[in-house]
Parts: C-alpha cells; sequence; structure tokens
C-alpha cells in the first residue's frame, strides 16, 4: 500500500516534491518524511527534524499554509 511522503534532499530540510509510493520506497539523494492529514506538506515547505513539522520559513516560525504576500 502507497503512503504519502515529503521528498527533501539529503542534508537540507526544504521540501522539493510530494509523492506517493510504497513503503521502503528511496530516492538516492534525497529523504522521504511521512505525510498526512495531521501533518501535511507541499513543495517549499521547510521540515523541522526537532518536531517533525513543516513551515513556511527556514527559521520554522510561520505555517507554510499561510497566505503571505512578500
Amino acid at each position: 500500500m502507497n503512503k504519502q511522503y515529503s521528498v527533501i534532499k539529503t542534508g537540507g530540510y526544504l521540501v522539493e516534491n510530494t509523492i506517493a509510493a510504497p513503503s521502503g520506497f528511496t530516492i538516492k539523494g534525497c529523504y522521504l518524511i511521512e505525510i498526512g492529514q495531521d501533518n501535511a506538506a507541499q513543495p517549499g515547505a521547510f521540515y523541522n527534524p526537532d518536531d517533525g513539522r513543516f513551515y513556511g520559513d527556514a527559521k520554522y516560525q510561520t505555517d507554510y499554509k499561510e497566505f503571505r504576500l512578500p
């Protein structure tokens, strides 16, 4: 059964993409973090490994779902 994952380059925290893949699936040069309704993500979000959540900025201060004008 496939699960949803965020794809993040090894050594980084920026979500590059989201995919559906079977458990144990790997991508060379990346790591996968399972996502779901309680911990959703989209490309451009930042993953915080300390709390396992996704944010809208690299300092982990904003919710990635908040709409902000530059």
